[in-house]
């Protein structure tokens, strides 16, 4: 089939799902195995995924997939973020004619995009404003749709090692600490073919840039972007320095409060308004001594996440570096709007005190005292933008920078390595064939869209539920969400089958 029928082909999906489509029905579940069939791929039988057996709900389907082996990189399981700052400036070197492509940012999306793309041998260069050294950031899970394209880039071995938590339980409890269920993640694992990743932001990005760095990508840093030309030639980004830098294609990665949305605004391509929710997200994390030492909390560093369920708010715990560090995030009410928008913005811990009375469990209560900081930020409803390319059709967003997720969606680093690898494929498909860029970026995000937004859809979902929580004997209505998602997928996985890019797909087994 030629080239262009194909993407024409891709392009008559005129899927239309939205949050309101998923209202009433069964709530659902953890939504930690949320899998996107244009884009996966089958674990390697030499690694440790292979251990985990697809069930019938959650087999894949091999769509495309141009590099066929494992990244053969040496094993960088020690490697930190030095590597990733080290000068790197030729590095692109004997790839002059291939695709060029330009990230703007250096945090999921884009260093797995610059991943995904230097595997197709495109010319990549990746630009990010900061030293690359920032201390913000702890927790993050990736669901097995990350972890499993993760393993294909040739690092899933390494993001296992370097995770927090190898299997153990999500213990689920009321205000008062009385349990209300309990999951095995290693069985939750297995049920969706792949492990679920947690552990630091900052080391699993120390993985991915080294990768991107063994790929040979070049990875700029201290280059602030301060303006795009939208050409719909040769579009460009220009440097603070004045620096102007050309590709063939600009993938903006820059995060939730990206500086580029102007590129979608015009009349024809409104952008989408940032919401307030009336909620905000406490996070923190601190080195495991004081808690270690304290007989009451001790315990929290087991290896077991803990998520407690109060009045429109939740709380979850998290162990990191092997019971070396310990984190939490406290999504609440925050009717008077009294967080920053900076995700940065570091406030004493007594402001969380406060908010936990009485009527919260005393063991959490006395864990968060040995906490000395938290940072704060509200959380707006991030719809996914009404377009994701610029009108020129050379400049991209991926990530956060269109698609923000809720953090009880629990996606929002998984939902960017799919958009990475989506889009690396797309524009390998395109190759050489006129217009091939433009025409890639769109079915990329045809591909896209109905599974982010289901993924924002399931994270509202999961806030409501968590949120209006009061009492369960059993804690039946957890367990029977985990089936009942597993339902929800079926006609997404019905239509990525109708809707084949090349051949017939065959299931892997």
């Amino acid at each position: 089939m030629p080239m262009r029928s194909i993407f024409k082909r891709g392009l008559k999906h005129k899927d239309k799902k939205s949050r309101d489509d998923l209202k009433g029905g069964d709530p659902p579940s953890i939504p930690l195995h949320h899998i996107d069939l244009s884009c996966a791929s089958a674990a390697s039988s030499t690694t440790r995924f292979a251990s985990y057996k697809l069930s019938p709900r959650a087999r894949l389907v091999s769509r495309v997939a141009p590099v066929s082996t494992r990244a053969t990189a040496p094993a960088v399981l020690h490697a930190g973020l030095t590597f990733l700052c080290a000068p790197q400036r030729d590095s692109n070197f004997g790839r002059e004619d291939s695709l060029r492509v330009v990230i703007v940012g250096a945090g999921f999306a884009g260093l797995g995009a610059a991943v995904a793309c230097a595997r197709q041998n495109f010319s990549v260069t990746v630009l990010e404003r900061s030293s690359g050294l920032s201390p913000h950031g702890d927790s993050i899970m990736f669901g097995a749709n990350a972890s499993r394209l993760m393993d294909r880039w040739g690092i899933g071995e390494e993001m296992f090692a370097r995770g927090a938590s190898k299997g153990g339980w999500w213990l689920f409890k009321d205000q008062a600490g009385h349990d209300v269920w309990q999951g095995d993640l290693d069985a939750l694992s297995a049920q969706v073919g792949a492990p679920v990743l947690q552990g630091r932001r900052p080391t699993f990005l120390a993985s991915l840039g080294t990768q991107a760095r063994v790929l040979g990508v070049n990875i700029r840093l201290h280059a602030e972007v301060v303006q795009y030309w939208d050409s719909d030639d040769e579009p460009a980004v220009v440097l603070a320095s004045g620096e102007v830098i050309k590709g063939d294609v600009v993938i903006v990665a820059d995060g939730v409060h990206s500086t580029a949305r102007h590129l979608l605004a015009s009349h024809k391509r409104p952008t989408v308004a940032q919401r307030r929710t009336g909620y905000s997200i406490h996070r923190g994390v601190m080195t495991s001594e004081a808690i270690a030492a304290d007989p009451v909390c001790a315990h929290l560093l087991d290896g077991n996440i803990r998520t407690w369920l109060g009045p429109d708010a939740h709380i979850c715990t998290y162990p990191m570096e092997n019971g070396r560090s310990l984190a939490f995030t406290f999504t609440h009410a925050d009717a008077r709007h009294a967080a920053s928008l900076d995700w940065r913005d570091k406030k004493p811990i007594s402001e969380v005190l406060d908010l936990l009375d009485s009527k919260w469990d005393p063991t959490l209560r006395r864990a968060m005292r040995h906490f000395t900081s938290t940072l704060h930020w509200e959380i707006l409803d991030e719809v996914p933008e009404a377009e994701w390319i610029s009108a020129g059709g050379k400049i991209c967003f991926i990530g956060d920078a269109v698609h923000a997720m809720m953090p009880t969606a629990l996606q929002g680093g998984s939902q960017a390595i799919e958009d990475a690898a989506t889009i690396a494929l797309c524009l390998a498909m395109a190759g050489s064939n006129p217009g091939g860029v433009r025409l890639a970026l769109q079915v990329h995000e045809k591909l896209r869209r109905p599974f982010v937004e289901q993924a924002q859809a399931l994270g509202f979902k999961q806030q409501d539920i968590w949120h209006n929580y009061t009492s369960s004997p059993t804690g039946d209505w957890i367990a029977q969400a985990v089936q009942n998602a597993e339902i929800d997928r079926s006609s997404l996985d019905g239509r990525a089958k109708r809707e084949r890019v090349r051949g017939s797909p065959r299931p892997i087994e």
